[in-house]
């Protein structure tokens, strides 16, 4: 997890912005479109779909987010302008 004091930079981004962050990697850690995909399946990530007691989990099933993902991917990965 990122210190406290660390800013959550996708605050505030509209869906494009999001998006384009997402998908710079100057942004995302040098990663492609692949490497974004690995970083998906990483056991640390999908963590957020079963926290544990206390803690909120994803809200998007952890299936229909990798769905949307790859058909997402698949079409090229757009963003909205």
């Amino acid at each position: 997890m990122p210190p406290p004091g660390n800013k959550l930079e996708f605050v505030g981004l509209t869906s494009g912005e999001l998006c384009a962050r997402v998908k710079d990697p100057a942004k995302n850690g040098g990663k492609d479109g692949a490497a974004l995909l690995t970083h998906l399946e990483d056991p640390l990530v999908a963590w957020g779909w079963t926290p544990g007691p206390g803690r909120n989990a994803i809200p998007v099933p952890r299936a229909d987010f990798m769905n949307a993902w790859k058909t997402w991917a698949a079409a090229g990965s757009p963003c909205a302008r």
